[in-house]
């Protein structure tokens, strides 16, 4: 629920309708959890709203307008006690719990959603939640990161592959990778997870991180390279394309690694070529 950089935060003059972390280091995410941005739960001062009925009936949209809603899959994967609340490694209770106690008034000026995603849930669990409405149907952006840890068999050393066409294997992505190489469309299945944008009807840029250690920076990139000409099906609205935004590479240390991150982003455009 924050920028993506690290912030010095306190509670001392707290900036009207900003989210601040909050300054109490046992509620502290754990190293495996804590990412710039993002080191433990968020607050957003919002008594400035009760001043008076005139700043509050131009500002009351705000706080879910301005608010990060920002998820974790698998559960064990985020804050602590989260697994505890959520055990089910494949469903989107998260999700529907957090939303549930919304207004639907303030549903339609919640515009952004962050997911921290291992890729099993990704493949076998994202495409079911957009298709079941379960998010906010006014989502305009969507970030999703893929953390060092979330990646296939990465405790194994296993090569990296995602694959949004259809999921699978390492050996389907190597498959598909040559076909591409061949100049062959690659089709979008219907249970592949790149084709489950399509249900997020008010969807304009979907933005993905790739997280790695530096240590294997050279392998992430030639595989973020080829997801720079992913065209993601939207109907009629077109594709989510990247043509001309490129990727950007930042890195960040924890206390006893280095990591790099490239950030790919893919926006809306009317056409289907």
């Amino acid at each position: 629920m924050a920028a993506s950089h690290l912030r010095s935060e306190t509670f001392s003059s707290p900036i009207i309708l900003e989210e601040l972390t909050i300054p109490d280091p046992s509620r502290e995410y754990p190293p495996h959890v804590r990412r710039p941005g993002f080191t433990g739960p968020f607050t957003m001062n919002v008594a400035f709203l009760l001043t008076c009925r005139r700043i509050y009936l131009e500002t009351y949209h705000l706080p879910p307008l301005l608010a990060t809603h920002v998820f974790w899959h698998g559960p064990h994967s985020g804050p602590p006690a989260l697994g505890a609340r959520f055990p089910d490694l494949y469903g989107h209770a998260p999700e529907e719990h957090y939303f549930a106690c919304f207004a639907p008034w303030q549903l339609q000026f919640v515009k952004e959603v962050k997911l921290f995603t291992q890729m099993f849930w990704l493949e076998q669990s994202f495409p079911s939640m957009c298709a079941d409405g379960v998010l906010p149907a006014g989502i305009e952006r969507l970030r999703i990161s893929v953390r060092r840890g979330d990646w296939w068999y990465n405790e194994r050393k296993y090569p990296l592959f995602i694959n949004p066409h259809r999921g699978g294997w390492l050996e389907d992505y190597v498959e598909d990778v040559a076909r591409q190489e061949r100049g062959e469309v690659i089709p979008w299945e219907d249970g592949g997870w790149g084709a489950a944008f399509q249900w997020l009807p008010a969807l304009q840029e979907l933005e993905i991180e790739f997280e790695m250690s530096v240590d294997r920076k050279e392998e992430l990139k030639v595989m973020v390279q080829r997801a720079l000409k992913w065209r993601f099906p939207m109907g009629k609205r077109g594709v989510l394309s990247n043509e001309g935004l490129g990727m950007v590479l930042s890195g960040w240390k924890s206390e006893t690694e280095s990591f790099c991150v490239f950030t790919v982003k893919w926006k809306l455009v009317n056409n289907t070529k």
